[in-house]
């Protein structure tokens, strides 16, 4: 009975630099380490790299988390693209996903944000790894038909999802399934075990050892069947070491030892479906998620998971007005200047990964020859952009309480994004948004939305 296994690591953290300096901040709870990231890091990411895990598992990184790593940690970022060369030079299909960038919940998103993200999640892939992405994870495994039908049209062809995302009654998770979309495309899409995933995610003595782990667990996953078979898990990347000690050496066993001795083979997704086409029709559950049960409601209301979280509605109104501002000037300022505004936008990525010149990308995007001035102020309006894509970064809204370094952050990135605006504009964009900003309250906190915004304001206006 043939039998293939994956798991899968979602690797990502979310921004956490300074958007004027550039620079992480000390972060209490990290300690003996200044941040987050150089914690986890050390716990985490380096070990697993060490080991060669990323050589056999199937993963993603998110792009703010693999440029932190580029620029931090240089070797550790070099093994992990190397681990996925070796595969993609074996087998001509990669073991590595692409992410949509700064991790935002596609579902809330406009149909023209959701292919920015996508895009530039493709680009930055396509940037590190020298060849395009077959498969793409979607933040929080969030999903509705728009979002696969731009994924398809960007050339995707799977993506990953929960079982209970299926509105399809005896999914066998066993096998890839195909989503039929509008125009006559499809996408294909894995299933993972969720009884497994959570098994090998959060069940301690579960994972004390491997040899255990496939007879207790794994072995009872396939069926009788002489069909090919593929049992995936899926789970946060950090749990391999980070939130789980000695997870890392667990996996690194149980891809190295444990499934030989069993007749069961390492695999992954881009690899099974070149073999393993879907032949099976499922559809979706629109607006869900891997870690919601009302679906998407935890980013953008309070819910079951986050019940005292009033704020959330009024944080994300907040932000959905910074981004019409800022849309709105953006388009009235370079009318004229732009062949098509939008496109501009999504080939930007390409200036600020250093794949391209600012001024080669003015060449193919601009209407007619620029002014210097003209320049400098697309310059500061593209600039904007990105900050505004990043404020909807979902951590913003995962937890239960506002004053939090993540929330925090994604009001630091809106105020860059109508500094910035207003200085390309002279326009006076500010007041419009404050009291959408004094209608975002938690008692719990000891900062205000308003307090927040209007520090990193005067920040950016002092050192401007």
């Amino acid at each position: 009975m043939p039998r293939d296994f994956c798991v899968h690591g979602h690797f990502y953290q979310p921004p956490r630099e300074d958007p004027f300096s550039g620079i992480i901040a000390t972060e209490p709870g990290a300690e003996p380490f200044n941040n987050w990231n150089e914690k986890i890091y050390a716990r985490c990411y380096q070990p697993n790299a060490e080991m060669g895990n990323f050589r056999k598992i199937s993963f993603n990184i998110g792009p703010t988390l693999f440029n932190w790593l580029e620029q931090n940690h240089p070797r550790t970022y070099h093994q992990i693209l190397d681990q996925e060369r070796e595969n993609f030079q074996r087998y001509a299909a990669s073991n590595a996903m692409a992410q949509a960038c700064y991790h935002p919940i596609l579902p809330l998103a406009s149909r023209r944000d959701k292919t920015t993200s996508i895009l530039w999640g493709i680009h930055d892939y396509q940037h590190r790894y020298g060849h395009s992405p077959d498969g793409m994870w979607l933040p929080e495994c969030a999903v509705d038909i728009e979002t696969l039908e731009v994924l398809a049209e960007e050339g995707i062809l799977f993506t990953i999802l929960a079982p209970w995302q299926a509105a399809t009654h005896q999914l066998d998770v066993t096998q890839p399934y195909r989503v039929e979309l509008s125009g006559g495309r499809s996408m294909s899409v894995f299933f993972y075990h969720s009884g497994l995933s959570t098994c090998i995610s959060f069940n301690a003595d579960a994972t004390v050892n491997a040899d255990a782990f496939i007879q207790n667990n794994l072995k009872n996953a396939y069926a009788d069947s002489s069909n090919d078979q593929l049992i995936l898990l899926a789970s946060d990347g950090e749990l391999y070491g980070h939130h789980q000690s000695f997870r890392d050496k667990f996996l690194n066993y149980l891809l190295n030892g444990s499934l030989s001795r069993e007749e069961i083979e390492y695999t992954y997704p881009g690899r099974w479906i070149k073999e393993h086409p879907p032949v099976k029709v499922a559809h979706i559950r629109e607006r869900t998620s891997w870690s919601c049960d009302e679906g998407v409601r935890r980013w953008e209301d309070a819910c079951g998971c986050t019940p005292d979280s009033s704020w959330k509605r009024p944080l994300r109104n907040f932000m959905d007005a910074t981004a019409g501002l800022v849309d709105e000037q953006y388009l009235r300022l370079t009318r004229g200047w732009l062949k098509d505004p939008w496109q501009a936008r999504d080939d930007f990525i390409r200036v600020v990964l250093g794949d391209q010149s600012f001024s080669g990308w003015e060449n193919e995007q601009a209407a007619r020859p620029l002014h210097n001035d003209e320049a400098q102020v697309l310059r500061c309006l593209l600039k904007a952009q990105f900050e505004r894509q990043r404020m909807y970064t979902s951590c913003g809204w995962f937890f239960e309480e506002f004053d939090r370094i993540e929330p925090r952050n994604n009001i630091r990135y809106a105020a860059h994004a109508l500094v910035l605006t207003e200085s390309a504009s002279g326009e006076d964009l500010l007041p419009k948004v404050m009291p959408l900003l004094r209608q975002i309250r938690d008692e719990r906190g000891s900062s205000t939305a308003e307090e927040m915004f209007e520090q990193a304001v005067r920040r950016f206006k002092e050192n401007a």
